[in-house]
């Protein structure tokens, strides 16, 4: 994989890309792959920090990552649980890279957890609850939609970036590689058929510090 990086005039790009492994995970337990279409991801990353202005905290760009790295998209039954079901066509998972090194992606359209098997007025119900993340709808092997709920709030995001961390903003004190959630409004746009997956998605991170294109094809 070549990584190419463009700085702005007087700003250093803060993430350090990684060689990323061409070995991919599993999906999340419990997940049930009907089909698994296997390609290259043609990533691109704006990173942006808050060190401008005269005396910092001002947001400014810091540079632009590009990089190849292996990807898979797994597609299944759309999952459904206490008599709610996903709002999309097909339960779809997509992963960039070795999850959890620099440069990776996490992306899926929904996932259950499992909470108190009683409400507050102590009456029994499920205890499984359906969390959506994305809504996609499809028009022949057109498939586009948009991530609506990061689900932030229960502490239950999935849809994250993997990017090389300062350890303290703007000093040059040494960094963590740490996951940036998805920030509400990114897309996914293009087509998915039996016989393979070409899209797009863009968007950026809750905290914007990256924003990102991916071009799928597989």
């Amino acid at each position: 994989m070549t990584v190419t990086a463009s700085r702005g005039r007087s700003a250093v790009v803060t993430l350090v890309i990684a060689v990323l492994a061409l070995a991919l995970p599993t999906g999340p337990a419990g997940a049930q792959a009907a089909k698994a279409y296997r390609g290259t991801a043609s990533v691109v990353v704006d990173t942006y920090d808050y060190c401008g202005g005269k005396f910092g905290g001002d947001l400014r760009f810091a540079g632009t990552s590009r990089y190849r790295a292996a990807a898979r998209l797994i597609t299944s039954a759309r999952q459904s649980t206490g008599g709610r079901i996903e709002r999309n066509p097909f339960h779809w998972e997509f992963y960039v890279g070795k999850i959890g090194a620099v440069g990776s992606f996490q992306l899926g359209s929904s996932t259950i957890v499992t909470s108190s098997g009683r409400d507050i007025a102590g009456n029994l119900r499920d205890p499984r609850l359906l969390l959506g993340y994305w809504v996609t709808g499809r028009s022949g092997t057109s498939w586009s939609g948009k991530l609506v709920d990061d689900h932030r709030g229960e502490g239950a995001s999935f849809n994250h970036f993997w990017a090389q961390t300062p350890l303290v903003p703007c000093r040059n004190l040494g960094s963590i590689v740490n996951l940036h959630s998805f920030k509400e409004g990114a897309t996914i746009s293009g087509r998915v058929s039996s016989g393979g997956a070409a899209f797009t998605v863009r968007g950026a991170t809750y905290d914007g510090l990256y924003r990102f294109r991916i071009d799928f094809s597989g």
